[in-house]
């Protein structure tokens, strides 16, 4: 009896922890990348994943890159991360306070495949080269930290 109870109240906690963490870690939307550049101050830099709504990969990257590192606050000091899906006809406010279109805004960076990772600074420069897709996910994270570290550099040592 007690084994059965034990059990019932491991699987429970597993089951919680896992549920948490599933929904813990999403990205803000990128709909307002005007307050966004307000919000980035002086040091820190913007990661766009450009994405859409039935592209795994996006999933992938999203999982298990950019929402741990959004939510767990290493780089809360380097920077903001959003996600903008070019799949939805939402209109987004741009950097210069326009409104325009997710895939607009994807085609001002040339960043029409899924996913694709920019680095932006609070004008939407870009600070470092975009990622595009994800060949080789053991690499991935230390690419991907090399990028917003290259990107933050760059920002401060224009």
């Amino acid at each position: 009896m007690k084994l059965r109870v034990l059990s019932f109240v491991l699987s429970s906690l597993f089951l919680s922890i896992l549920l948490n963490s599933a929904h813990a870690g999403s990205l803000p939307v990128g709909n307002n990348f005007n307050l966004d550049a307000e919000l980035l101050g002086e040091s820190r830099i913007l990661v766009v994943m450009i994405s859409q709504s039935d592209c795994s990969y996006c999933q992938l990257v999203h999982d298990d890159f950019l929402a741990p590192m959004h939510s767990g606050g290493r780089y809360q000091q380097k920077a903001l991360f959003r996600e903008l899906k070019i799949d939805t006809n939402t209109a987004i406010l741009d950097f210069d306070g326009q409104q325009i279109t997710p895939k607009q805004f994807a085609k001002k960076y040339q960043s029409t495949f899924t996913p694709t990772l920019l680095f932006l600074d609070s004008k939407g420069n870009p600070l470092a080269a975009k990622m595009v897709g994800i060949n080789t996910p053991e690499f991935y994270g230390y690419y991907l930290d090399q990028s917003i570290d290259e990107a933050v550099t760059r920002l401060q040592h224009p």
